[in-house]
């Protein structure tokens, strides 16, 4: 069989090893940070230096950031402790573009009454700005992702709440669901505007069962995991001291390496779409190289079911999706494309792949022959 190739980085990245060189001697002591004793002390220094290394990365105070098992919590405690602070009714801004973890909560908060209203967005699956007729009356709560997981489309999300701020002053919140974003852009906290901000330590080149949630200085927000008053009382649990240094950790790297990474990765997109275009009938869905994320592309090969395209690529060594890895294995196309294309059948020839900053242009020329391979294979053609 095939080498495997993972183009499927944005479900998960493979933690670096000087990130778990970093988790060792905390795996290795067995104290709990909240306990008096020196140990505990040492062990509660090491999460405030995470803390800290976390915030200054992220434009944030250290006093906002609560650690969290990961994205998916984050953004439910956000939305749901957001939420309970707000007036009845709540009208929520936010697209079909959102990933599960998002969307669903969002759905709960509608069902308790929240109206909801679609942000509009072009071709790109780019955020737009509301008519200012178009704006809702009475209270909002802004929910918008800074990069999509399928697309790549980074979103002008600090001028959303820009013109929000400038429009609906004093009547407004937001939250943001950074996931794709974190370790790969910029992402300056308090620039976005936005009350609260999730990401995932495991997008980065971290250990996977922990994420954080920044949480604005003052704003109101009720905590949704009770118990000792850890985390400065907004999320009860003991904090896992090896996880949020290897968290810190990655992220020091990620922004140490960021604009090398981008560049690399737009070089390893730029190679392997040169090979993949060469099939014919392919085009990319979203933003152009240079306008998104530089490692993701989202293609539709005319003609081949994604579902059929994905096992061909699992059969020859290539990892990619239709979607995201939130969705138990199923084949269904990305939530909110029909925003970008109309046509089901159409949806339903859409793979997305995503690489890696620790591969080579040769490792994706050589994925990029397999997928050439797989979909004339597919269409019937001689391969």
């Amino acid at each position: 069989m095939a080498e495997p190739i993972n183009l499927d980085h944005n479900a998960t990245t493979p933690c670096l090893g000087a990130v778990f060189e970093a988790m060792r001697p905390w795996f290795l002591q067995s104290a709990n940070p909240a306990s008096p004793h020196q140990l505990g002390r040492k062990a509660r220094q090491g999460l405030e230096e995470a803390r800290e290394r976390i915030a200054s990365n992220l434009g944030a105070w250290p006093d906002e950031v609560v650690f969290t098992s990961g994205a998916t919590e984050a953004n439910q405690a956000a939305l749901f402790g957001l939420a309970p602070a707000m007036p009845i009714p709540t009208t929520l801004l936010v697209s079909s573009l959102e990933h599960p973890s998002v969307s669903t909560p969002v759905r709960v908060l509608a069902n308790r009454g929240c109206p909801v209203v679609p942000l509009p967005v072009d071709s790109r699956g780019v955020f737009l700005p509301f008519l200012a007729e178009n704006i809702p009356a009475g209270p909002l709560l802004l929910v918008a992702h800074l990069a999509h997981h399928g697309t790549g489309a980074i979103q002008p999300l600090e001028a959303l709440t820009g013109q929000l701020a400038d429009q609906a002053p004093g009547r407004f919140r937001a939250h943001t669901d950074a996931t794709q974003a974190v370790g790969k852009i910029p992402v300056f906290f308090h620039r976005l505007g936005v009350d609260t901000l999730a990401a995932s330590a495991h997008k980065f080149n971290g250990p996977s069962g922990i994420g954080l949630l920044l949480v604005r200085r003052g704003k109101p927000w009720a905590p949704q995991t009770v118990g000792g008053g850890q985390e400065l009382g907004r999320r009860g649990g003991t904090p896992a001291v090896a996880l949020a240094a290897g968290m810190a950790c990655a992220l020091d790297i990620a922004h140490n390496e960021m604009a090398h990474r981008q560049v690399h990765c737009l070089a390893l997109r730029h190679g392997f779409w040169q090979v993949v275009q060469q099939v014919g009938g392919a085009e990319i869905i979203g933003p152009a190289a240079g306008e998104g994320l530089a490692h993701t592309l989202l293609v539709r090969f005319s003609g081949v079911k994604a579902g059929l395209t994905v096992l061909g690529l699992d059969l020859e060594g290539v990892a990619a999706t239709t979607g995201s890895a939130c969705a138990s294995g199923s084949q269904r196309p990305l939530p909110g494309l029909e925003l970008l294309l109309p046509d089901e059948a159409q949806r339903r020839e859409v793979v997305r792949f995503s690489l890696g900053h620790e591969q080579s242009l040769q490792e994706v020329a050589i994925a990029g022959g397999r997928v050439v391979m797989v979909i004339r294979r597919l269409r019937g053609q001689q391969t």
